[in-house]
């Protein structure tokens, strides 16, 4: 968990992040990105359970983490490389492993960029989420690569029947099912005070956005993270948790 005051460039920022295994699940498919020297952070949430989902999660991380630090590239057009290379990454080692075949992972980043004006990239496939806070508002910035989803952007389903839906862990989108993997890449400014919170479907699941926005704007980072992941396991705890908040301090001296 971080503790620390980090500066990347004209952006000083704190975070905190947590990986919970739940209350049904043995095992913790869900992996952590955490890079604050680079300003890179995310989630990445394994499927395929017997099929070694752990394994994808982790290959997915590793890969963006390296990529991103390595290639000299556009923000987007890092983030594009470090995900395309986690895929084809997890592809290799299922024909390597057969018992591997079938594992695949969502990939949600968060990458803090300073030059020019500062500016946060994001990079996503799958359902893991990025949530913007700023002050008492709360607002999903990413959108779920799913058929239920899709239902909800028609209209045809609000947040909370989604979370009941038979099908809500469909995917449309997922790392290790196709040599190429489609990726949501956008970018946003960035003010003092802004929250992110980056999270695995493990807390969507069990909690509404409300649930979620009241224990932000009620709570310092420290005992956010606490009170999400409690609730969540309150809640059932049916699958792995993973989260990572990231809060804003100051943007050049502002």
């Amino acid at each position: 968990m971080g503790s620390d005051v980090y500066q990347k460039g004209s952006i000083r920022f704190v975070y905190r992040a947590r990986s919970d295994v739940g209350r049904v699940r043995k095992n913790n498919e869900d992996c952590l990105i955490e890079a604050p020297e680079m300003g890179l952070f995310g989630v990445c949430d394994g499927l395929g359970g017997h099929a070694a989902g752990e394994i994808a999660s982790s290959i997915a991380a590793a890969t963006l983490k390296e990529l991103v630090k390595e290639v000299s590239e556009s923000p987007a057009e890092a983030l594009k490389h470090g995900i395309q290379e986690a895929n084809k990454r997890i592809l290799q080692d299922q024909v390597k492993n057969p018992r591997h075949r079938g594992m695949g992972t969502t990939v949600t980043s968060l990458y803090l960029v300073p030059d020019n004006a500062a500016m946060v990239w994001i990079a996503h496939v799958g359902d893991s989420r990025i949530y913007l806070q700023q002050e008492n508002q709360l607002s999903q910035i990413t959108e779920d690569h799913s058929p239920v989803f899709r239902l909800y952007k028609q209209g045809l389903l609000t947040k909370e029947q989604m979370q009941r839906h038979p099908q809500k862990n469909l995917l449309d989108r997922s790392l290790g099912i196709l040599p190429w993997v489609k990726i949501d890449v956008f970018s946003a400014s960035l003010s003092s005070g802004d929250r992110f919170l980056i999270c695995s479907d493990g807390l969507t699941d069990s909690l509404s956005d409300e649930d979620i926005r009241s224990i932000l704007t009620s709570c310092s980072l420290d005992e956010a993270v606490d009170e999400l992941i409690g609730s969540a396991n309150d809640k059932g705890g049916s699958d792995n948790i993973t989260l990572v908040l990231v809060k804003i301090l100051e943007i050049g001296g502002k």
